[in-house]
């Protein structure tokens, strides 16, 4: 303090009073110890050449379906941004995910923002790290636990480069999946029980996974709400595994040969319960109805098929508009104007609309966007952000307001 005030000395002693002097050097003191701001964000950051570098963390393994469409939107995004996106994937492996953290977060050049999901309940761990660096973090598709939000606090606040998190509303979709296939076994009666109600085997992902937590949370709430008509015969975990689901839908059939329709915390397992049922010389779509969650391109090709009952999806859209909300955020848009929190409604997808659907899956409509348009410096007299897009066919309405902003709702976990 006595060298601050012998730095303010010259400056204003002739013209502060003494306790004046100390009231200033008192007001420096605390802005060198001020939360960070936008312009710090922007300003600690290294950019790659002219762009900023972007780190993307993702848990799977590169081929995975979803994954390629969530890549491939942020990456339309991002290239109409001047966001340079680098993907990291982690095949599965926790320790191969933090490896990637470390190791991009200790070059020279750092990124200038970290897009993450909560892998395995990895992401406080995560989200001290890249605090520790100085790195803005964005969590998206995977939340934390009830329990690591309780020592988190909120964004910004414990964790200062945690700038937010958009969250698929995971309990939704397995309720809505739940539903959907509940109603679509009772369309024939010849899938109903002795005791007329629908018997139903359920694969979730990995367990102490939040994404696979939620989902098989709404897959039970569903099941408890319609007690009267469906039975959960057996839930177990196949790890999102497309292999895993296989030997395992099988497996459980033949435990529960009445069941009638197969509940799935992903497509990629769908697909797997799909081909375990024809092991056992079933027809899926007639004997059997099966439903997963992302809604991917292989999806919308099995429901036309008449294999796959129900998908739920859309979440996929998260990178570009995240990528929006980064772009801001490094080009100096204040704080107080990015919400912390991210909701993103699911969609329902069945024979019914399948091809309109499908038809947002294509990167020619992807290409279509302005995704300058939902930028708030490119729109500073907007009240928030408002994501959506519409088809160059308008006769077909796929259009869905993603990136609501407000906190996504963790429901009790249950037991896999």
């Amino acid at each position: 303090m006595k060298m601050i005030l012998r730095w303010i000395d010259p400056v204003v002693a002739c013209r502060w009073p003494s306790c004046s002097r100390w009231v200033l050097a008192l007001v420096i003191v605390a802005s060198l110890f001020a939360l960070p701001t936008h312009q710090t964000y922007a300003e600690d950051c290294t950019g790659c050449g002219d762009k900023h570098r972007i780190l993307v963390l993702i848990g799977s393994d590169e081929d995975d379906p979803f994954w390629s469409l969530f890549a491939e939107f942020m990456g339309v995004a991002a290239d109409q941004l001047g966001l340079e996106l680098q993907f990291r994937f982690a095949d599965g492996s926790l320790k191969a995910m933090s490896s990637h953290m470390r190791v991009e977060c200790e070059r020279k050049k750092k990124p200038a923002c970290i897009v993450m999901q909560s892998f395995k309940r990895g992401g406080l761990k995560f989200l001290h790290t890249a605090n520790s660096y100085q790195v803005p973090v964005f969590l998206i598709n995977s939340g934390l636990t009830s329990e690591q939000r309780a020592k988190a606090g909120e964004p910004r606040s414990q964790l200062k480069y945690w700038v937010g998190e958009m969250l698929p509303d995971d309990y939704g979709a397995g309720f809505q999946l739940a539903n959907a296939l509940i109603d679509a076994a009772k369309k024939d009666p010849s899938r109903l029980g002795p005791d007329g109600r629908v018997h139903l085997i359920a694969l979730g992902g990995t367990v102490s996974h939040t994404a696979s937590v939620q989902r098989t949370a709404g897959l039970m709430d569903a099941v408890e709400a319609r007690r009267d008509e469906v039975v959960l015969n057996q839930l177990v975990a196949a790890d999102w595994k497309k292999g895993f689901a296989r030997n395992r839908c099988r497996f459980l059939h033949r435990r529960y040969p009445q069941a009638s329709a197969v509940w799935t915390a992903n497509d990629q397992m769908a697909l797997g319960a799909i081909e375990g049922l024809r092991d056992l010389k079933l027809v899926p779509g007639k004997d059997v109805v099966v439903g997963g969650v992302d809604a991917t391109r292989q999806a919308m090709t099995a429901i036309k098929e008449g294999t796959l009952a129900a998908t739920v999806g859309g979440h996929f859209q998260e990178g570009g508009w995240v990528a929006v909300i980064i772009h801001d955020l490094l080009n100096g848009l204040d704080l107080s104007k990015i919400p912390m929190h991210y909701a993103s409604p699911m969609k329902l997808v069945t024979a019914e609309n399948v091809a309109a659907y499908q038809a947002s899956l294509q990167k020619s409509e992807w290409d279509r966007i302005n995704f300058k348009q939902y930028s708030r410096l490119h729109r500073p007299k907007s009240d928030g952000y408002q994501f959506r897009f519409e088809l160059a066919d308008r006769s077909v309405d796929t259009s869905m307001q993603i990136g609501k902003e407000q906190q996504s709702v963790e429901k009790p976990a249950r037991n896999e």
